[in-house]
């Protein structure tokens, strides 16, 4: 991360899409990974940090606001402003929250606080309402600073580093088994 707190994303899914889309570690592929169950649809650009690694088992998630949707696979910048602590299905799956550091009308978002507090209400229901209609748990346990985030960041590139030996060698089922049973990366 620059020292304007400027990362590149890889979009994985474009704002206003209800299509979930992943890139898949083995080919590079965009995959569709499902559609989403209910009448909801991405408040942002999502995406990843590549050579990160979540306790989810896959790189780390960023949303990011915009003007307009780009598509999967393209690279952006993005002005961290903070993360999003959320527990899905029982596992930490922290998101980095920012905006498109070249989009002129986010420029003056600084800080957490910069961003109007309904749009990240939007955000936060999103995000406990998505998986609702697949009887899938969500929770949501506030919003982290930027320096949360960026201890995030550091704590994500560092796991990749650890484990990415074995992510190479197709073993990421076993990670998470093996980080389940010591009770690490759980919510």
């Amino acid at each position: 991360m620059s020292k304007n707190n400027v990362l590149d994303m890889i979009v994985e899914i474009p704002k206003g899409s209800s299509n979930k889309y992943e890139v898949d570690a083995k080919t590079g592929r965009i995959i569709l990974d499902r559609v989403l169950y209910g009448a909801n649809f991405y408040p942002g650009e999502y995406g990843m940090v590549e050579n990160t690694l979540d306790w989810d088992g896959d790189p780390l998630d960023v949303i990011s606001l915009c003007t307009y949707p780009t598509m999967p696979g393209v690279q952006v910048s993005v002005r961290i402003l903070g993360s999003i602590k959320m527990i899905d299905a029982g596992e930490i799956d922290t998101k980095l929250f920012g905006v498109f550091n070249d989009d002129p009308r986010f420029s003056s978002y600084e800080k957490l606080e910069d961003v109007p507090q309904h749009l990240r209400d939007e955000i936060e229901n999103f995000f406990l309402q998505y998986k609702a209609l697949q009887k899938k748990s969500v929770k949501i346990n506030g919003w982290g600073t930027l320096e949360e985030a960026i201890e995030e960041l550091h704590e994500c590139k560092e796991r990749f580093a650890e484990y990415k030996d074995r992510l190479e060698a197709g073993e990421r089922d076993l990670i998470l088994a093996e980080w389940k049973a010591k009770g690490i990366g759980q919510g």
